[in-house]
């Protein structure tokens, strides 16, 4: 059976938003490192983080806390 290219190369996207707490926690259960170091990663105001899952079930962390969207007076951060 041979595939056509279009479905070989096919990319899902899921956009969470949602409080910084939420994706570090979420960071770390993909990661399967211990749910605790949530506490040690920090991340700016409107950040991105951006995870790739693929088809194996391996997962990389490809940005966290990005924030080169926003112009660098307007960042803000959260102490946690």
């Amino acid at each position: 059976i041979t595939k056509k290219k279009e479905d070989r190369c096919k990319h899902e996207f899921e956009i969470v938003i949602c409080h910084a707490n939420v994706i570090r926690y979420f960071l770390c259960r993909a990661l399967q490192i211990p749910p605790e170091a949530w506490l040690r990663l920090c991340t700016f105001n409107c950040s991105l983080t951006y995870l790739t899952i693929r088809p194996t079930g391996t997962v990389s962390c490809r940005m966290l806390g990005d924030i080169g969207h926003i112009p660098y007076g307007m960042s803000t951060f959260s102490m946690h």
